[in-house]
């Protein structure tokens, strides 16, 4: 245990959750095949994109409101966990940016916001010989690389290739330039190439998997870029769901989620024009309205197939297809005592190739993976490291003893003058090999394009014609067909520009929500 003091932690949201036999739930909630006037809706999945559906919904009178949750918590890929003296994110890290981000929006004037961005700003550059690359090197190397993004707006647009090469190409053309003539070209390539690995945090994907033009689709908020919440993300989700107003974990959700189900089958042929789900471990059968399905990307892209009865259309499987979704990890070490200074913010890993050589010929070649170590606001003795590329899956996998071995030898390796003790505890996310998630969040590949697949196409919700809704009408307007969507898709893979971020998730979620208050005719 770190012999600091210890700081506020989180409520029980952190914590699983209990719920009643899914049975009891499906009987309780009228979700049986008594009929009823009051439309019957099931939303697949607890993450933001879930809660900000159920409540919207909620919000505008809708009463037969359900969320089933595989995982044991709400959140999805929010995920904070206690750990050493306060929290620390498995999942979701940041509120990307103020103007025009609903998460900022929402979370404003109540005081739940900090910033990272002097951590992951100042943080060192230093040499697989231990060798600390001076400042103003770094700075003249990071001029560049912002100097190529200012350009980009203009130039990706048209640019026919992958990010990768994008940045390549303008990287090595510009570091020919007179002003970078005193830069070591040794120095710059480890630099480069160490950007590209925290480029591939920022995008879950490889840079020559990202599609230049679909990179460029993303839109960014402008303001402080990496806004945290002091105790955590899950305070934005009490935000959402009204919790401490409500005095109770859930909010506005008490009693509407039933935890630990996952779905086996969505069927949505029926001469009734209901939806029918069933599930893989409860012989409970929910017979609903609307279904909204807010799984990611990634459970789409393994079940799709099966998931779904009859099979979906084919424009929505080729947008599952051709969308990318990728993964990245942390891993969080927690110190006796803190072996840093408090100026320090952490470091990047630059790799001589000389070294990096060594280490791909061992068994620890994931190490080269790594990035970067890095101070967590708020917790005095723990340092996050962050993980990319093609060995995620088997880090996950590994025992936890073997990856503090190896990520301890990168510490001594590259901060050989500090004395660094052995960590006390330890946890990683595991976001790959997990069944309900199967990676972290979307992105754009070449694939997208080549496919001619967008977000629009994946978010486009199944429909039938159907007797028109009674619900929520006068009787001078009831009668005739109506075009009922039956089948929704939400989460940030689902939103145009602002995929892979909570607030994409937030607005996709509300998104689907007002498609049923305009099905129904409510006032929004």
């Amino acid at each position: 245990m770190c012999i600091l003091p210890t700081q506020k932690s989180l409520t029980s949201l952190t914590d699983s959750f209990s719920s009643v036999g899914s049975e009891a739930f499906v009987h309780a909630t009228n979700f049986g095949k008594k009929p009823s006037l009051e439309p019957k809706f099931l939303i697949v999945g607890a993450g933001a994109a879930g809660i900000a559906c159920a409540a919207s919904l909620l919000l505008k009178g809708f009463k037969c409101v359900t969320i089933i949750e595989a995982e044991n918590r709400i959140g999805g890929r929010i995920y904070t966990k206690s750990f050493s003296h306060n929290i620390v994110e498995l999942g979701a890290q940041w509120c990307h940016g103020e103007k025009g981000n609903i998460v900022y929006q929402m979370a404003q004037g109540r005081n739940l916001m900090g910033s990272s961005s002097a951590i992951y700003t100042n943080f060192d550059c230093i040499r697989s010989d231990g060798e600390l690359v001076p400042n103003d090197v770094v700075k003249k190397l990071k001029t560049l690389l912002a100097q190529i993004f200012a350009k980009r707006n203009n130039e990706l647009p048209t640019f026919e290739g992958t990010l990768g090469e994008y940045l390549s190409k303008n990287f090595y053309k510009m570091l020919s330039d007179e002003e970078y003539k005193d830069v070591s070209y040794v120095v710059a390539k480890e630099f480069f190439e160490n950007f590209l690995k925290i480029e591939r945090s920022e995008t879950s994907a490889g840079v020559d998997e990202i599609s230049g033009r679909g990179f460029q689709s993303y839109a960014t908020c402008d303001g402080d870029y990496l806004l945290h919440f002091e105790e955590g993300f899950l305070q934005f989700l009490r935000t959402l769901l009204r919790a401490d107003e409500l005095h109770n974990d859930l909010g506005v959700l008490e009693d509407k989620i039933l935890f630990g189900i996952r779905v086996k089958e969505i069927i949505w042929d029926r001469k009734d024009y209901k939806v029918e789900v069933t599930c893989e471990n409860t012989s409970a059968a929910f017979l609903v309205d609307h279904v909204i399905v807010t799984v990611p990307l990634g459970v789409l892209k393994k079940k799709a197939q099966q998931l779904f009865s009859p099979e979906l259309p084919a424009a929505k499987l080729n947008a599952i297809d051709g969308l990318g979704f990728g993964s990245i990890m942390k891993l969080f070490f927690e110190f006796p005592k803190p072996f840093w200074n408090s100026h320090w913010s952490g470091f990047a890993l630059l790799w001589r190739d000389e070294d990096m050589a060594e280490v791909r010929g061992s068994t620890r070649a994931w190490l080269e993976d790594i990035y970067g170590f890095y101070r967590v606001p708020n917790q005095p003795c723990v340092l996050v490291g962050w993980l990319v590329g093609s060995h995620i899956s088997e880090v996950e996998q590994m025992a936890d003893i073997d990856v503090i071995g190896g990520c301890l030898y990168l510490l001594r390796r590259f901060l050989p003058q500090w004395n660094i003790p052995n960590t006390v505890e330890f946890i990683k996310s595991t976001w790959d090999t997990n069944p309900n998630f199967c990676g972290s969040f979307s992105f754009r590949s070449l694939k997208t394009e080549e496919l001619a697949t967008s977000a629009a196409e994946l978010a486009q919700p199944i429909t039938v014609l159907a007797d028109a809704p009674t619900y929520g009408m006068s009787s001078l307007v009831r009668g005739g067909l109506s075009v009922k969507p039956i089948v929704q898709f939400a989460g940030e893979a689902t939103h145009d520009y602002y995929f892979g971020t909570v607030h994409g998730a937030v607005e996709t979620g509300i998104r689907e929500a007002k498609r049923l208050q305009g099905y129904y005719s409510v006032d929004i």
